[in-house]
């Protein structure tokens, strides 16, 4: 396996995520290896144009740097050495043109929590 995959997707206007773990829905836990590379990627027919940040939210010291732009479609990051605990995340984007004009709820959703990523 090539380091863990969060794979992004709109579903009904609001951001579905599915991870190479299995987990899947509207808000997941995914784990990460100590030094592993984490990587955020549009899915197949995810209806995003593209990802256009990924803000973290928590100790930042879990991860070696904020995650970086790779390409329209795929953001880094990579988990620290060591440092252990969990952060959650942000994803912005920018949909499709093609995909009606309902409103795009960018996660945040009030009675939900957010994404997280837990080390290891």
């Amino acid at each position: 396996m090539y380091g863990t995959i969060i794979y992004l997707k709109l579903n009904n206007g609001t951001l579905e995520y599915r991870d190479s773990e299995g987990h899947q829905g509207n808000t997941i836990t995914t784990h990460a290896k100590h030094n592993g590379k984490i990587i955020w990627k549009l899915d197949q027919c995810s209806g995003i144009a593209e990802i256009t940040g990924i803000k973290i939210e928590g100790d930042i010291n879990i991860l070696n740097g904020k995650p970086r732009k790779v390409d329209f479609n795929q953001w880094e990051a990579r988990a620290a050495e060591e440092s252990e605990g969990e952060v959650s995340y942000t994803v912005e984007v920018e949909k499709c043109k093609y995909v009606k004009d309902e409103g795009v709820e960018i996660q945040g959703l009030k009675d939900s929590r957010p994404p997280l990523l837990r080390i290891p």
